[in-house]
């Protein structure tokens, strides 16, 4: 929506993209960000940051003086552009669900901690690891 011309939104853009694409990275698994080899998953998780990151920047311009002003006369009506920014980052979550740190077991959960390593355990490791992929 901006053309390539108009260079009077690449700072808040460059300072938007350092903002947000480390965070959202760091939410997803190592095991997906670092297989650089899979390249359509690569551009799986490439496009899904790039939607959040658009999506925030177009509600961030939502928001500014004149955004959101409108006019009426006369039964014509110009009025503020329907911002989609927020269902934009919304798909761009949902692509990366998969793939995300949260959307995996954690370790910690799949263990079986004792206090009391001689006596005998209630659960078996099978039905506790089958309790975890569940």
């Amino acid at each position: 929506m901006i053309a390539t011309s108009d260079t009077s939104c690449d700072s808040a853009i460059d300072a938007l993209i350092a903002e947000m694409q480390p965070a959202i990275e760091y939410s997803l698994s190592d095991e997906f960000l670092n297989d650089t080899s899979n390249v359509r998953l690569q551009a799986v998780l490439e496009l899904g940051i790039l939607e959040i990151i658009a999506g925030e920047f177009l509600e961030q311009m939502s928001r500014e003086v004149g955004a959101s002003e409108s006019l009426s006369v006369a039964g014509f009506s110009i009025g503020e552009a329907k911002s989609r920014g927020a269902a934009l980052v919304k798909q761009g979550w949902e692509r990366l669900a998969p793939y995300l740190k949260a959307a995996l077991p954690m370790s910690a959960e799949c263990s079986i901690l004792s206090t009391t390593p001689d006596d005998e355990m209630l659960f078996d490791l099978e039905s506790e690891a089958a309790r975890c992929r569940d």
